[in-house]
């Protein structure tokens, strides 16, 4: 895809490819998983988990024009109020000040050692 690198992946090293996806997606099952469409064109995804766990991407070419902030509260006002999760790699500032500015707060830090 292109559009992601280092700074928003959480769960893995390289991107999954389209097939690994569907996959995936198959496998886990989510509550609900959305494209984000601007009149005719897609602009992005977002899901919530079975944990509550909202995710989202958007193209390069549309971020910082407010789809992320609208998809986000579209989807909370559609599943009504609970608590919702966030799992944003730590250097992705942008992702960061977004779900702050909404009101969500740093819970939990993960580590990771390899060997």
């Amino acid at each position: 895809m292109g559009d992601r690198d280092g700074t928003v992946n959480i769960s893995h090293r390289e991107m999954p490819t389209f097939d690994d996806h569907v996959r995936f997606v198959e496998r886990r099952p989510y509550i609900e998983w959305s494209f984000i469409a601007v009149g005719d064109d897609i602009v992005g995804a977002i899901y919530l988990s079975q944990q509550d766990e909202i995710g989202v991407f958007l193209y390069r070419k549309y971020r910082g024009m407010g789809y992320g902030r609208r998809a986000i509260l579209a989807l909370m006002d559609a599943h009504g109020p609970r608590r919702y999760l966030a799992n944003i790699n730590p250097r992705n500032d942008p992702s960061r000040s977004l779900f702050v500015s909404l009101g969500f707060t740093i819970c939990q830090h993960t580590y990771e050692k390899r060997s």
